[in-house]
């Protein structure tokens, strides 16, 4: 084999550019009085020497840590796959690296993981948390100097970091109760149940409190089932409501679990689409391929990854929730009642 290249340094890409090594970590980092001139042909020359930022030697110069901690609620929702895919390119570009645990839906799984992270000595930590009644309030006080984002997940008063709430990152989830319901109600339907997890471990409350406020305003009978958000469990439950509802309107949280919804209606010989309607959130790749294609609520996953390891490496005090714009992806399985 070919011996390796020696890997560039900044010394470098200074050379290259014709800088100082001081100016061209100031035009890298971003920091300093760095003509815009100067700083595009530093960043011109570290591309050329496919350079990358020494995590370990900036670390130990700054005292902060490039390894980032994010906890995620279930690893087998494609889901979270996009929003860390997002989230490692921010990363890549800061030389910064990611530090994945999942909790499975587990508060004990949670709470073991947010000490594992602040054990390692991370720099930041991303959570979809579980739940709500100020668990993570509670753990962030605790740990005021260590930057945390919460994503996918309703803003919560309770949740303070001494004088300051901790940031939320997540799709608009008000405007996609709207479209959702709103699509349901023009297509007819007056009764409406909306999937959801257990009360203890929803982090998306506003959704369903939005649900509820909505189905008042128009007059929609709504419904909210909780259980187990995995496969099976809402299989049965979608079962449950077909065998006593006529022709119902479901929407569901995750479009990772509209497949459990079709695998229901295919059980009791009832037809998506016609017979059943359903309405997903976060539209995958897979949910144009079932049959009819699943009607839902797009966003831009990688995108909210972006922001949200932005968010930790440029963490400031009293930062702003982010919610980003949704839009009502529509194909074949809201049935038309009139």
């Amino acid at each position: 084999m070919a011996p390796r290249a020696p890997r560039a340094t900044l010394r470098d890409v200074a050379l290259r550019a014709g800088v100082s090594a001081a100016l061209a970590s100031y035009a890298l980092n971003g920091t300093g009085r760095v003509a815009a001139e100067t700083i595009e042909r530093v960043l011109t020359a570290a591309r050329e020497l496919d350079y990358q930022v020494d995590a370990r030697a900036r670390s130990l110069r700054t005292g902060v840590s490039s390894v980032y901690g994010v906890i995620i609620r279930n690893m087998r929702n494609p889901f979270f796959l996009n929003v860390l895919r997002g989230m490692e390119t921010r990363a890549d570009q800061d030389g910064a690296s990611l530090l994945i645990v999942n909790s499975g839906y587990d508060p004990n799984r949670e709470a073991a993981a947010l000490r594992r992270l602040t054990s390692e000595g991370v720099g930041g930590i991303a959570i979809a948390p579980i739940g709500r009644n100020g668990r993570l309030g509670e753990w962030a006080a605790a740990h005021e100097r260590l930057p945390i984002v919460a994503f996918n997940r309703t803003p919560d008063p309770a949740d303070l970091v001494g004088s300051a709430r901790v940031p939320t990152a997540g799709p608009d989830d008000h405007h996609a109760v709207e479209l959702a319901l709103g699509h349901l109600r023009e297509r007819g339907h007056r009764e409406v149940f909306l999937i959801a997890a257990p009360i203890d471990l929803a982090a998306d409350w506003g959704r369903q409190e939005e649900f509820l406020r909505l189905c008042e305003e128009w007059e929609i009978r709504g419904s909210i089932v909780r259980c187990s958000l995995d496969h099976d469990s809402v299989m049965q439950a979608t079962a449950q409501i077909i065998d006593r509802t006529r022709v119902p309107g479901l929407i569901v949280n995750s479009d990772y679990l509209g497949a459990a919804i079709y695998d229901a209606a295919r059980s009791r010989g009832v037809v998506v689409g016609d017979e059943l309607s359903v309405i997903g959130h976060d539209d995958l790749a897979t949910s144009a391929l079932l049959e009819p294609g699943l009607t839902t609520i797009a966003f831009d996953q990688e995108r909210l990854g972006v922001e949200v390891m932005s968010m930790l490496l440029e963490s400031t005090p009293g930062q702003n929730d982010l919610r980003l714009p949704v839009h009502l992806v529509t194909r074949g399985s809201v049935a038309a009642l009139r």
